[in-house]
């Protein structure tokens, strides 16, 4: 056999030898995704008649990659970490000019009792939203993600998500504040559990973020679930805060380096000053292909401002694939007295949306692709 052969079958063994210990030991994915729409918003701002056309990003999901990588550590133990980094594909920009990895940055430890995570993290209320909305909390169509404000990730947090036991798990979460003599100064709690019995799934979270000096909380409460009927599911959702909704801001609250300051955002410390937001919707499908859904939303001020709003939406979903799919959504939003709640979407960017303003309507029209990998 010639030398150049011998070699070759070398390579060839080691490399096949090297995948199979590499697939029994540990695992390594690359994924994300690509989320790109024409769209179109209609509002009156500052008392004039406003139109915008945009080719926006990340209407129905952020786009986005990731590394997402276990290694077994044998007796039923794992390494687990994934690493995430948003970006808009119309421009190619990092949606976060100051962090790299903006949206997940973890790493963990899972075991026979449950797994803990140490890192940059999904919130449950975020992770869990999609799955309480025909509309995937997503879209110009989701009222539920346009009125309600919950924190979608937090830094330096430790979670514990347990084992599903008669499919319920459990998720809890602390965040270090970093502030000197103290552990609840600018820390973040969190609770949450999720349940699925048959066809119908359920789940419920809570947040309590403190201010530096412990004398401020913003209080989060999300529940809500689906009911699937066979060709399609029924959605409800709630969600509470007692963050005053501004004349100026609608529902943002200030949130610098991945965790609320509620001495800087607008929120109450008058009790009973809650804002809460109802949303009910429901999708069909007419084939495993084509399916659509409609909803509506709406929230309730309790502060003297009485900022309510509410939204009616619909949308279309075709897979071309398992990976790519084509999404049409039209909706309209009716803000009272103050209120300047707008059409967002999964993660909009800057200039690619419309704020009305105070207490004008909208209306929304968007075509898009979004595709998996």
């Amino acid at each position: 056999m010639k030398p150049k052969m011998k070699a070759l079958l070398m390579m060839t063994s080691v490399g096949m030898a090297a995948s199979q210990w590499a697939n029994a030991q540990s695992s390594l994915t690359l994924y994300g995704v690509l989320d790109v729409f024409g769209g179109y918003q209609s509002a009156k701002v500052s008392g004039k008649s406003t139109s915008l056309y945009v080719l926006g990003n990340n209407g129905e999901m952020t786009s986005r990659w990731g590394l997402r990588g276990t290694e077994d550590l044998g007796g039923g133990y794992r390494t687990t970490f994934d690493l995430e980094s948003g970006f808009d594909p119309g421009t190619g920009k990092q949606q976060n000019p100051y962090r790299f990895f903006d949206r997940q940055a973890w790493v963990g430890i899972s075991a026979p009792y449950g797994e803990f995570r140490f890192g940059r993290q999904n919130t449950p209320m975020f992770a869990w939203s999609g799955n309480m909305d025909a509309f995937s909390a997503a879209t110009y169509g989701s009222g539920f993600n346009n009125f309600a404000n919950w924190l979608a990730r937090v830094d330096n947090d430790i979670s514990y998500l347990s084992p599903k036991l008669a499919n319920t798990q459990v998720e809890l979460h602390y965040s270090v504040g970093g502030q000197t003599g103290t552990l609840a100064g600018n820390a973040v709690y969190q609770a949450g559990v999720q349940s699925t019995q048959g066809p119908v799934y359920l789940a419920a979270a809570y947040l309590n973020a403190a201010n530096s000096t412990n004398t401020v909380r913003v209080q989060e409460i999300m529940a809500g679930g689906n009911y699937d009927y066979g060709r399609g599911k029924v959605y409800f959702g709630y969600f509470r805060a007692n963050d005053v909704i501004s004349s100026t801001t609608g529902n943002a609250l200030s949130n610098p380096a991945g965790k609320y300051d509620p001495s800087v955002g607008p929120v109450g410390t008058v009790p009973g000053n809650w804002h809460s937001t109802y949303s009910l919707s429901a999708d069909f499908r007419f084939s495993p292909f084509l399916s659509v859904g409609a909803g509506y939303a709406w929230i309730e001020d309790s502060s003297s401002l009485g900022n309510n709003a509410r939204e009616w939406s619909a949308i279309v979903n075709y897979d071309l694939s398992k990976s790519t799919r084509l999404y049409g959504v039209v909706s309209r939003l009716v803000n009272d007295g103050t209120a300047q709640f707008k059409m967002a979407g999964a993660s909009i960017t800057t200039g690619s949306f419309l704020t009305p303003g105070a207490g004008q309507s909208e209306n929304g029209v968007q075509i898009g692709i979004r595709h998996l990998f």
